[in-house]
């Protein structure tokens, strides 16, 4: 009898350690604003809150112009920083930004850069929280309920997962980037396609090498600026300048798979800036990402869908 007592007590504290080991760190109501951003308030040092959009295409957390000018940032003296986007590269004077505070997590201390508000008519949040801040922790997304749940590496409950698809990803410091960024290998059609994911970027978009790519296996319809297949398909790649748009009959990475998808096709400078512009490469935005539930765990290099996606 006093063994079976034991081995109950022993199975109650087994269960109770590990509801405990899984209790989330943070839970972060989110909104979606700035043309589609994953946006959450953040406080620095304890003022705001201020408008922060989430980005995991952006190594570094960063402000915007709008709010330096609210705020006291004293720059730092040391290195400059480079900061990469779509549009190409520049390289800016650190700041002391302060703790950054979203939920009950705190980037402490962070030093970061300022950058120059959008271009007008689009309204600029007020800053960025980046892979530096992201990176610490497992990340679970509830689309529905727009909440951001933070866990510790590879805690996240194993019922919240149930029958989620695991892909895998790969950490991978490119040609100029100023740490990791995370990516994934995946197929546009039947060509296989490296992809960023960034959530930071409202679409899709894949460059033209991919592009040439697929269309050696797929058939894909013009979305007016978009591609064409036959004799009009050498007019299509002699103007890489021009941005086109195009619906690709399936994407997929893992298991997953969306079909009769709109993309972007774009030779964009970050493609250069990274090294990657001879290679079928693409944004793996926030329009496929956010189509159902999703999880990230940099730690565990892992991204987790949901079976059932929204599209």
């Amino acid at each position: 009898m006093l063994k079976l007592i034991a081995a109950i007590a022993l199975s109650l504290i087994a269960i109770a350690s590990d509801a405990f080991a899984q209790e989330p760190i943070a839970t972060i109501p989110y909104r979606i604003a700035y043309d589609g951003a994953i946006t959450v308030e953040v406080t620095i040092d304890g003022r705001g809150p201020h408008d922060f959009i989430v980005d995991t295409g952006a190594t570094l957390s960063l402000v915007f112009q709008n709010l330096a000018a609210r705020e006291t940032f004293a720059a730092t003296g040391g290195p400059p920083k480079r900061v990469l986007g779509i549009t190409g590269s520049a390289t800016l004077d650190p700041y002391r930004i302060g703790d950054i505070a979203v939920g009950g997590a705190v980037l402490e201390d962070h030093i970061g850069v300022i950058i120059p508000d959008w271009a007008a008519p689009r309204k600029s949040p007020a800053g960025v929280i980046g892979l530096d801040f992201l990176r610490r922790y497992a990340v679970v997304f509830d689309v529905r309920g727009r909440t951001m749940t933070l866990y510790p590496h590879g805690e996240i409950p194993d019922g919240r997962l149930k029958g989620w698809r695991s892909v895998k990803l790969r950490a991978n410091t490119y040609a100029a980037a100023s740490g990791a960024l995370y990516s994934t290998k995946g197929l546009i059609n039947r060509s296989p396609t490296t992809f960023l994911i960034d959530l930071g970027s409202g679409a899709t978009i894949i460059n033209y090498r991919a592009a040439e790519a697929m269309f050696s296996s797929v058939v894909t319809r013009d979305l007016g600026e978009g591609f064409t297949t036959g004799s009009r398909l050498k007019d299509v790649f002699d103007d890489r300048a021009r941005v086109r748009t195009a619906k690709i009959n399936r994407i997929q990475i893992g298991r997953t798979a969306w079909r009769g998808v709109g993309v972007i096709v774009h030779d964009a400078p970050i493609f250069d800036e990274i090294g990657v512009s001879r290679l079928p490469f693409g944004l793996f935005g926030a329009d496929l990402i956010m189509g159902g539930d999703f999880a990230l765990d940099f730690g565990e290099r892992r991204l987790y869908l949901a079976k059932r996606r929204n599209r």
